[in-house]
């Protein structure tokens, strides 16, 4: 199926779905997420194409003359990648490629730029797991995607850190190789600097909030749990991808950009709330990893609505167990979150979230940003369970 049609498909599917009544579209929901995502472009096999050029961005590295004349530590940055880049979902690398393949006019597409976009997207990758080894010490993590987190390996510690700024370095390398000539690489440069200042700024924040004065819980309010999702998750995690995409197509425009941040944003801080969900009520051998949210005294948005919601006992119980390690306290908390029912504002909230994002994929129908776009990137989140 050609791009032309693939576009016009969707859009008559929108305008039949949003015809409908609200139960029908209600009902409906599902259905139409999972046939839009089969339409045209094989999720499952483009993650194996993307998956297939991480190979040449080892050996790039590798025999680039910086990592060249230094074979030992070219050998080891082959580890951090492979041990911390292999198995994840890898969301936020094929959200550049979608967005770049489903923007682009099909007669600029190539198998050269396609590669392109790919790589493009295994930079995002490599500053994921910049950000996720930083991450992981902070939070005194102890395993990811099932095994063990990075800085807990014998022969690393600490080093991760250092681990953690050669694989920074090692992306922006990976850039001014295979994008240095284009006209927009300034561009992509600056879109990765305001996103690693963005995300430092989210990181600040998070980490200050769980270390503040334990009996304080003023500040944990919605605006302050926003600022965190902003700028923590939402800006790396999507508006990052979907720029490069449109960067990489030479779609500079102003309103293609804004309505770009605009979705990715909304997208984004519903990622993080998800993200927060999970970490409470997920099983471990599901998500590869331990919560520890709760343990952290972290401002989550389960914890806020909860404090919003709470009677003067509850509240109490909240501030006694909140941020414990004491099992027996982590599961009060848990069991409180049940009889305040947040796993059902949460299912309520995820329902609207999913609704609005419908609604701006079919006004963005003949707009600057593909409806199709817009249901693919929320389709990569959706009703996802680690």
């Amino acid at each position: 199926m050609s791009s032309s049609v693939y576009f016009r498909s969707m859009n008559k599917i929108s305008r039949l779905y949003f015809l409908q009544s609200p139960v029908k579209r209600s009902v409906q929901n599902v259905n139409t997420i999972r046939m839009l995502a089969n339409i045209s472009i094989s999720k499952k096999k483009e993650k194996e194409t993307f998956i297939n050029i991480f190979p040449l961005l080892t050996e790039t590295l590798i025999k680039s003359p910086k990592f060249a004349k230094h074979p030992q530590i070219g050998n080891w940055m082959k580890k951090i990648l492979e041990y911390n880049m292999c198995g994840g979902k890898q969301s936020r690398g094929l959200a550049t490629v979608y967005t770049y393949e489903m923007i682009e006019k099909p007669e600029n597409i190539t198998e050269e730029s396609m590669k392109l976009a790919r790589i493009m997207g295994w930079c995002v990758e490599m500053l994921h797991t910049h950000l996720v080894l930083f991450d992981d010490i902070m939070d005194g993590s102890t395993t990811r995607r099932g095994v063990s987190c990075w800085y807990r390996l014998p022969d690393v510690g600490l080093g991760a850190i250092n681990d953690a700024a050669l694989l920074h370095m090692a992306m922006f390398h990976i850039l001014k190789i295979h994008f240095s000539q284009r006209s927009c690489y300034a561009k992509i440069l600056d879109v990765f600097h305001d996103t690693l200042l963005n995300t430092s700024i989210g990181q600040h924040y998070d980490y200050m909030m769980a270390h503040r004065n334990k009996n304080d819980y003023t500040q944990f309010t919605i605006e302050r749990y926003r600022i965190i999702a902003d700028n923590k998750t939402a800006y790396y995690t999507f508006k990052l991808p979907v720029c490069l995409g449109l960067l990489h197509a030479d779609k500079t425009d102003h309103e293609t950009h804004k309505l770009a941040e605009d979705v990715t944003m909304e997208i984004g801080q519903f990622f993080q709330i998800q993200d927060d969900y999970i970490d409470c009520f997920s099983d471990e051998s599901i998500t590869g990893k331990v919560g520890t949210d709760i343990q952290e005294g972290k401002c989550t948005w389960l914890a806020v609505m909860a404090l919003q919601r709470c009677n003067a006992e509850q509240r109490s119980l909240f501030e006694q167990c909140y941020g414990s390690s004491e099992p027996i306290d982590v599961q009060r908390i848990k069991q409180l979150y049940e009889t305040l029912e947040l796993p059902l504002l949460y299912k309520e909230y995820e329902r609207n979230v999913y609704n609005r994002v419908l609604e701006r994929a079919n006004n963005a129908a003949s707009g600057a940003l593909p409806s199709a776009l817009i249901l693919r990137l929320f389709n990569l989140i959706h009703k996802r369970k680690g």
